[in-house]
């Protein structure tokens, strides 16, 4: 049998190259998706012990590869989202917050955080289901009566108009307004005292700074620096 000429072998040898380098590069991106999806799961369950939520959230790590920034021991940016979250007798519908510039210890079993901000949603949907207004009144928006303003409606019988507040740290107030004559149609049927929702700990120390009334509900924006993972 005759050799093969020294140009056939050299297309071999890079061929065969190239099949390894690309298997190694599967094998690498395998590997970083796992090590990415273990240390996402690992940081949603110390987010569950460490704050008021009931269930796991989920936890998204930004930017590829992964491995990198493991060994750096910086991680970017990690994204958190919750839903259904207990707040007393009413649900926060959801939950989302990023962090960023998250550091890792030598140990890797801890991290700061430089910045991470978040919004909490309760729905108004939510509100009429805690008050046990479902199919007697309805909650929406009133942006006639300012922009943190809610309307408590019963159809015929009337409305009332309510301002929504931060009262204390994680701690949103609705304030109804009078109905005059019509109270005592309502009495009974519609919660016309102050309602406080009470914000559970929220993860990675965010606290809420304020609160809005949009189309959805009730916006509680939250935001923390320098803190840690489990805070």
């Amino acid at each position: 049998m005759r050799p093969l000429p020294p140009r056939r072998r050299r297309r071999r040898g890079w061929i065969g190259l190239l099949i390894v380098l690309v298997v190694l590069a599967v094998l690498f991106v395998i590997g970083d998706q796992v090590a990415k999806a273990y240390a996402q799961n690992t940081i949603a369950s110390k987010i569950e012990s460490s704050s008021g939520m009931s269930a796991k959230p989920s936890v998204s790590i930004e930017g590829f590869p992964f491995l990198t920034q493991v060994a750096a021991h910086d991680v970017g940016v990690i994204d958190i989202s919750a839903s259904n979250v207990p707040a007393g007798k009413f649900d926060i519908s959801s939950v989302k917050a990023k962090a960023t510039g998250v550091h890792l210890n030598s140990s890797f079993s801890g991290a700061t955080v430089d910045q991470i901000n978040g919004t909490a949603l309760i729905t108004f949907a939510s509100l009429e289901q805690g008050l046990g207004l479902q199919g007697v009144a309805s909650i929406s928006a009133d942006p006639a009566d300012g922009p943190n303003a809610v309307k408590l409606s019963a159809g015929a019988i009337g409305s009332v108009t309510g301002k929504v507040d931060l009262t204390a740290p994680n701690e949103v107030t609705i304030q109804m307004g009078s109905l005059s004559g019509l109270a005592s149609l309502l009495n009974g049927v519609l919660p016309l005292q102050t309602q406080t929702i009470q914000i559970p700990a929220l993860p990675m120390g965010l606290v809420v700074r304020s609160v809005s009334v949009t189309s959805q509900g009730i916006v509680a924006t939250a935001s923390a620096q320098h803190t840690t993972l489990t805070q």
